[in-house]
């Protein structure tokens, strides 16, 4: 019961984490063209959808890596913590906050279907690990992503 109500608490206390203003930073998007890992002829895979076996047959396809990079930099701002899809923490650490951040989003019609990352939600944290503000880009199935809730663009 106690670890609950921490976990609720802590839960809270990330969703009151205010967004950090839209001229503190820039959120840019760069494509690229990958090829798909192909498969191995010989071998067979009971549990793959039509779907996958075409995109594991196809030729160079859009990638898409996100680079963030602060603007106007908060003295009191010096780690990240950035968690993918809402669920898990893929960097946290102290950081320069005059570099670029890449984080790879993956191939656009993994990000509509939701097989790849499709959210990343990055906190600036204080020294001591206490969150000042975030940034959360999240692309929805359609193909529209949105910046702190602000509609930016298609896919």
């Amino acid at each position: 019961m106690k670890q609950v109500l921490v976990y609720l608490i802590f839960a809270l206390q990330q969703d009151a984490t205010p967004y950090k203003p839209r001229e503190e930073f820039e959120v840019k998007l760069d494509f690229e063209f990958r090829d798909r890992a192909t498969m191995d002829a010989n071998k067979l895979e009971y549990n793959q959808t039509q779907k996958e076996y075409e995109r594991s047959r196809s030729g160079p396809l859009p990638y898409l890596n996100l680079n963030l990079r602060v603007l106007k930099p908060v003295p009191e701002e010096v780690r990240i913590r950035v968690i993918a899809n809402g669920t898990k923490t893929v960097l946290n650490k102290k950081f320069d906050m005059t570099s670029v951040l890449k984080l790879e989003m993956g191939y656009t019609d993994d990000i509509k279907d939701r097989i790849s990352t499709y959210e990343y939600t990055v906190y600036y944290l204080t020294a001591d690990k206490k969150p000042l503000s975030k940034v959360v880009v999240m692309f929805e199935e359609g193909g529209a992503y949105f910046v702190n809730g602000e509609l930016r663009g298609k896919l």
